[in-house]
């Protein structure tokens, strides 16, 4: 699914509002998107804003109805959403890998791509949460369900 496209990117902080899932990921999260987030993005005028979806738990070693996620919103410049809580998400180094798949298949590909990450012998930086980001144009088909996404993995740049 990832394998070998992966690169090291640095990337700028980000300003985001959000709303917050509790519950399993996978095709759940995916229809807490398109029913909650979607409809509350049209509202704001926000549908064509950067978007990030960031695990707040890790689901191996959280039971599923308790995994939090935050669905965010990248904010411009001055604007704030009344009722939103609002989050920094710290920038840096981030191992980066393009998905497209559904809902039901992106925990399988953030495993792979976890894998791989260790194998180049590269330290995730815990102080910083993985997140995915929706850029401008990312695709989605309510049809099949696929999305396109780049996952994120902060890591730690050790000097050599």
């Amino acid at each position: 699914m990832v394998g070998q496209h992966i690169a090291l990117v640095e990337r700028a902080p980000a300003r985001v509002a959000y709303r917050r899932y509790t519950g399993p990921f996978g095709e759940p999260l995916t229809r807490f998107w398109r029913a909650q987030v979607a409809p509350w993005l049209a509202e704001q005028g926000l549908l064509d804003c950067p978007r990030y979806g960031v695990p707040r738990d890790n689901p191996m070693a959280t039971p599923p109805d308790q995994c939090r996620y935050d669905c965010c919103v990248e904010l411009p410049a001055g604007l704030a959403l009344e009722g939103a809580p609002e989050v920094m998400l710290a920038g840096g180094r981030f191992a980066v890998a393009r998905f497209k798949g559904t809902g039901a298949q992106i925990g399988a590909a953030w495993g792979e791509f976890l894998a791989v990450c260790l194998t180049r012998g590269w330290t995730g930086d815990a102080s910083r949460p993985p997140f995915e980001h929706y850029p401008r144009g990312a695709t989605f088909d309510p049809k099949s369900g696929v999305f396109s996404c780049e996952l994120c993995y902060p890591v730690i740049v050790t000097p050599t």
